[in-house]
């Protein structure tokens, strides 16, 4: 319901609220062209003091106020601190330290925390860093468009790839259906049923289809995506996952499993139990992964490790 006007939903389904993001408060559109449309007001509200502009309002998207006000928060932020990991030539560590300062900037103007000394702070960085906000805005762009380009390039690969299978299934079809003719034609002036039979096959197998070939190539081109990261020049991504554990992203185990030598009766009785079953519970799941952590270990000598880390430690209090 509106607040102002009491119009709800029940008796005016098509009425629109919208919001400002000035003090994020309710009001359908009526009450927003009937109250603003003569200029600048203060908002209806009681207690809010806040003077709005009709052009400000807009459709509230989430259903949680607190929500949209954040959103939009960040989205203002965001458009000023827009450095990338590339701006700190690969230094993770002061990235990290940039990413939290622009929380903290976006933590303070949700929650009316020193809000003037954070504006102030906002507009400073802004005034300074105008050049490198306008080259980190158009690089946006540029990779907006490249990510429109490859979705764009996917979907009409994947539309002519499902029509060519499509075309090639109905050949399959065609071509089994004359195979049967041809066989019964032939089985009735020949003699020998198999010559006949592996006759036709053969044919039929040097029926290469163009769309067979069309197809072939297509996933050729897929393979090849010219806009993939490995074709690119972009990072590309390594075969073993990256882990902060040694030893736990083998990609070989280091041990062979067989079920047959393990019997625990424990184990046994909870792969029975429904609400085990429910849950997806495998015995070979237990097993393994009580192997994979025996043998995490193995290749760690600590004999070899402690001298060089006491080392480390005698050099770092080397003043």
């Amino acid at each position: 319901m509106c607040p102002i006007c009491k119009t709800d939903r029940y008796l005016s389904p098509d009425v629109k609220f919208l919001v400002n993001p000035e003090c994020y408060h309710k009001i359908c559109e009526s009450c927003v062209d009937r109250i603003f449309s003569l200029g600048p007001a203060q908002c209806p509200y009681k207690g809010c003091d806040k003077i709005l502009r009709k052009n400000k309002f807009k459709t509230q998207i989430f259903d949680d106020v607190g929500v949209e006000k954040e959103v939009d928060i960040r989205k203002r932020v965001f458009n000023v601190f827009n450095k990338k990991l590339e701006d700190f030539d690969g230094n993770i560590d002061e990235y990290n330290k940039y990413l939290e300062e622009v929380e903290d900037i976006v933590f303070n103007l949700d929650k009316g925390i020193d809000v003037q000394k954070t504006e102030e702070k906002l507009r400073t960085y802004e005034e300074l860093n105008k050049q490198l906000i306008m080259t980190n805005i158009e690089r946006s762009k540029q990779d907006l468009e490249s990510f429109e380009q490859r979705q764009q390039f996917e979907k009409e690969m994947k539309m002519k790839k499902r029509m060519l299978e499509r075309q090639i299934e109905e050949e399959e079809r065609m071509n089994n259906e004359w195979a049967k003719k041809e066989i019964v034609n032939r089985l009735s002036s020949a003699d020998d049923a198999d010559d006949v039979i592996e006759g036709v096959k053969n044919t039929v197998k040097l029926k290469k289809s163009s769309a067979r070939r069309k197809l072939e190539e297509l996933n050729r081109v897929l393979k090849n995506n010219p806009y993939s990261a490995a074709n690119s020049g972009g990072p590309r991504k390594d075969a073993v996952p990256f882990t902060p554990f040694n030893g736990d992203r083998d990609v070989a185990p280091r041990y062979t499993y067989d079920e047959a030598l393990y019997n625990d009766p424990f184990i046994q009785d909870l792969k029975d139990r429904k609400d085990f079953i429910a849950s997806g519970f495998r015995t070979d799941y237990v097993y393994k992964r009580v192997l994979t952590e025996a043998f995490m270990g193995l290749g760690c000598v600590f004999a070899d490790e402690l001298p060089a880390a006491q080392v480390v430690t005698a050099a770092s209090q080397t003043p």
